[in-house]
């Protein structure tokens, strides 16, 4: 459902901003994704537990997994917004998993 003069409103935008961003590396498009979902990332994050140093790094990491992946993004999908968060919320995992594997391996020592 598009909202007249707010494109944002609708999902299929965010959608078609991950497809130029995969078909013509598009800076203006990834511009676009990162202004809009930068900030929810991070608060995602934070609301997660990560700190704000934490969140803004992973918030970095999501977005320029984002740039990279975005030809395996499936528009067909539930959505950009899920991808994106997704992308996020495994980055977190994994940094957790590594904090606890370095923790790990210095008790051990």
């Amino acid at each position: 459902m598009s909202s007249p003069g707010r494109p944002e409103a609708d999902p299929a935008h965010w959608s078609a901003l991950i497809g130029t961003v995969a078909a013509r590396g598009d800076r203006d498009a990834f511009a676009r994704l990162f202004q809009h979902f930068a900030p929810r990332v991070k608060t995602f994050l934070r609301r997660s537990g990560e700190s704000d140093a934490a969140a803004e790094e992973l918030a970095q990491e999501a977005m320029i997994a984002v740039w990279r992946k975005a030809a395996q993004f499936d528009p067909n999908s539930d959505g950009a917004a899920a991808w994106i968060f997704t992308i996020a919320r495994n980055l977190r995992i994994d940094a957790n998993e590594i904090s606890f594997d370095t923790l790990d391996l210095y008790l051990t020592r």
